[in-house]
């Protein structure tokens, strides 16, 4: 038997074990078993119907290069639209209200943030007591890395990651030079994104339309900082080798060219196309924002959402709105841009190494971004369309995954076990994520697979610890089977039909005619609560 089937006829071994459950206490040694690279390429807020690679506008031809050789997931979804939380569904493969990061974790990371008030000394993000995928590879003899965008930190560090580089400490150490020179630049050609002193330059016609909206939300008694940031969007006067998400890729590559003879673990989680709304050339120049279309429900908005950050952002440019919008995206699109060119040079760095066929890959973006669907931006919205709650998710394995598309319904919690089953380690009986490799692999037909996936927004307990209060208010999402029914906690909810209306514009939840769709899902989503324990009294 060659290698390559040896590896298969191992990997299936591992998917059908960890799909049938294993006894309490059983353990299975990865020695002499496969132990392919893993490779974690992330990105923050990404819209995916954006993407060219997904047929959207925004070309992204590294993205499609690495979706050419694996599988292409088109019905994933987040575990929340927030940073933090879906960060640790990703690498605990436990839902939000099950591992109690429900809010962005903010303490060590942000320390602007914590300076403002805004980030009580009680808050916790991820442990050494935590079980996640880098624990148990590196306990089983990965190398381990994580170079870029965390917000997961806890006072401490965690001990399997040997080195890490992150955007408020290590790379605003490495700039503090250039941002002393910057902070001399007067007042209207620079920003502060969380202690990022960044030049920027504003198109007259977004300057006048960020005007409108800047002396309304002052007014209103907005965020100071929220209020200043959001209305310094343009280009970014930095040169591209300065960017955080430049040196990230960096830090990456560098590592992927002085590997050891160990099997290796490295994320590389990028900050764009979320804020700081900004991008340098040559990219802020590749998109003409007067050409750039709205998406066809840009104007099919709920008035549930209509206070939301993300609608706001966009009505109260007045009679400037379009044009304001316009060169957000043209700006989010450049972001897109770089990141994808990111990708390409890591995806190169890992050919170069010639680990590219003993290397698992995989892309996610943490949540989506309005992008201007519903006359919204940002993620900053109640709301729980597949704008933000979808998400690109792309798995590659050359050779022993064949590459191709999948409407399998995938979701970030799926992410550790399924890095656990193609390593041949195994799943802790505690995830609540399934293992996706059965059917990557072809032991199991899709038509098998839970056809569901479920998001949340968890209300905080009072003092900001990982322990969700019995009964804390929560919205909850169920989609699949070409469906999507949300519910509030005050009473509202929302049934789309997907199959016959993608862009989320007739609410049928009150529709008699769908009553039968609607108290179906309704149940899935409380089985899914029982099962996955939710702190109910």
């Amino acid at each position: 038997m060659n290698r390559r089937k040896a590896v298969k006829k191992a990997l299936g071994l591992a998917s059908t074990i960890s799909v049938l459950g294993r006894a309490a206490g059983e353990d299975r040694s990865p020695e002499g078993k496969p132990r392919p690279n893993v490779l974690i390429i992330m990105s923050d807020q990404l819209n995916a119907s954006a993407l060219s690679c997904y047929g959207g506008w925004i070309p992204t031809p590294n993205l499609e290069r690495l979706a050419s050789r694996g599988v292409r997931f088109t019905q994933a979804t987040c575990t929340t639209p927030f940073c933090s939380p879906s960060r640790a569904s990703l690498i605990t493969g436990l839902y939000p209200h099950t591992h109690g990061i429900v809010y962005n974790v903010n303490k060590v990371d942000y320390p602007a943030i914590v300076a403002a008030g805004g980030s009580p000394p009680t808050e916790q993000g991820i442990t050494p007591k935590d079980l996640t995928t880098e624990k148990i590879l590196n306990a089983a003899g990965y190398e381990t890395h994580h170079y870029g965008k965390w917000h997961l930190s806890d006072t401490g560090g965690l001990p399997y990651y040997s080195d890490t580089y992150g955007e408020h400490i290590e790379y605003a150490q490495e700039m503090e030079a250039e941002f002393e020179r910057i902070r001399r630049l007067p007042s209207d050609e620079w920003m502060n994104w969380y202690d990022w002193d960044l030049p920027v330059t504003l198109t007259p016609a977004y300057r006048k339309a960020a005007a409108i909206r800047f002396e309304k939300w002052k007014k209103a008694g907005r965020s100071r900082v929220l209020t200043e940031f959001l209305d310094k969007d343009g280009r970014l006067d930095l040169p591209v080798e300065q960017v955080f998400d430049y040196r990230v890729a960096g830090r990456t590559i560098k590592a992927l060219r002085n590997l050891g003879s160990n099997p290796f673990m490295i994320t590389c989680s990028l900050n764009w196309p979320h804020d700081p709304n900004v991008a340098p050339s040559p990219y802020y120049g590749r998109f003409d924002p007067g050409r750039i279309q709205f998406p066809a429900n840009y104007g099919k908005a709920e008035t549930h959402f209509d206070q939301d950050i993300s609608r706001r952002l966009v009505l109260d440019m007045d009679e400037q709105a379009e044009t304001g919008l316009r060169e957000l995206l043209r700006i989010y699109a450049a972001c897109v841009s770089l990141v994808d060119d990111q990708i390409g040079r890591v995806l190169d760095a890992l050919e170069q190494s010639g680990r590219q066929n003993d290397t698992l890959v995989i892309f996610a973006a943490d949540h989506g971004d309005m992008a201007g669907g519903h006359g919204m931006f940002w993620k900053s919205t109640s709301a729980f369309y597949d704008e933000i709650a979808r998400v690109p998710f792309i798995i590659s394995y050359p050779g022993f995954i064949k590459p191709g598309v999948s409407p399998l319904a995938a979701s970030l919690v799926d992410v550790m076990p399924t890095v656990l089953d193609l390593t041949a380690h195994p799943i802790p009986p505690s995830t609540q994520g399934k293992s996706l490799a059965p059917y990557l692999l072809g032991h199991r037909d899709i038509a098998s697979a839970p056809p569901y996936t479920f998001c949340e927004r968890v209300q905080a307990n009072p003092g900001h610890t990982r322990t969700v209060a019995p009964n804390s208010p929560s919205s909850r999402m169920v989609r699949g089977k070409g469906w999507k029914y949300i519910t509030y906690p005050e009473g509202d909810d929302y049934l789309y039909h997907l199959e016959q209306d993608p862009g989320e514009t007739e609410n049928l939840a009150n529709v008699p005619a769908f009553r039968d769709q609607k108290d179906a899902l309704r149940h899935e989503l409380d089985a899914w609560l029982r099962t996955t324990n939710y702190p109910l009294t």
